[in-house]
């Protein structure tokens, strides 16, 4: 139940946040950055029932951990974006991206790794497990939710 209410506070954020960006500017990205990121923590903090002891402290490491997963991606993010717009890109761009892709991948282990040494310390390891669990749901859930919003743009 909890879940579903929660997938559906997503959903409403989700819809309303560009409806909001197109209104007047009023919230920037970065502000919607940062409840997307707040909401993606509480949800996960909800799912692995973390105690209001543990709440400060998972709160902060996981926003540590998001922001440094992020950097990692964000440079990959553009440099596939650059290859695949770039209707000229050889097949030495590709090679570079494929390996970029791998590279990141191969970095955001460690940064799991190393995170979650830091986790136990504060999660039990079932809450530690639940917490790979989680994030995967809420992923495959937001990956689900925007196809759906493309699919009702398109008016299928």
């Amino acid at each position: 139940m909890k879940f579903k209410l929660l997938i559906t506070i997503a959903l409403s954020i989700l819809i309303f946040l560009p409806a909001s960006s197109q209104n007047n500017g009023k919230k920037s990205r970065e502000e919607m950055r940062r409840e997307f990121k707040e909401f993606k923590i509480k949800f996960i903090a909800q799912e692995i029932e973390v105690g209001p002891t543990q709440m400060k402290e998972f709160t902060e490491l996981y926003s540590q951990l998001e922001d440094e997963r992020g950097k990692l991606f964000e440079t990959t993010h553009k440099l596939e974006k650059s290859v695949k717009k770039n209707k000229e890109a050889t097949e030495a761009d590709y090679q570079k991206l494929n390996k970029a892709i791998n590279d990141a991948k191969i970095k955001d282990a460690e940064i799991s790794s190393r995170y979650d040494e830091k986790f136990s310390k504060i999660l039990t390891p079932r809450q530690v497990v639940k917490m790979k669990d989680a994030e995967e749901s809420f992923r495959r859930k937001m990956h689900e939710m925007r196809h759906n919003r493309k699919m009702k743009k398109k008016g299928k």
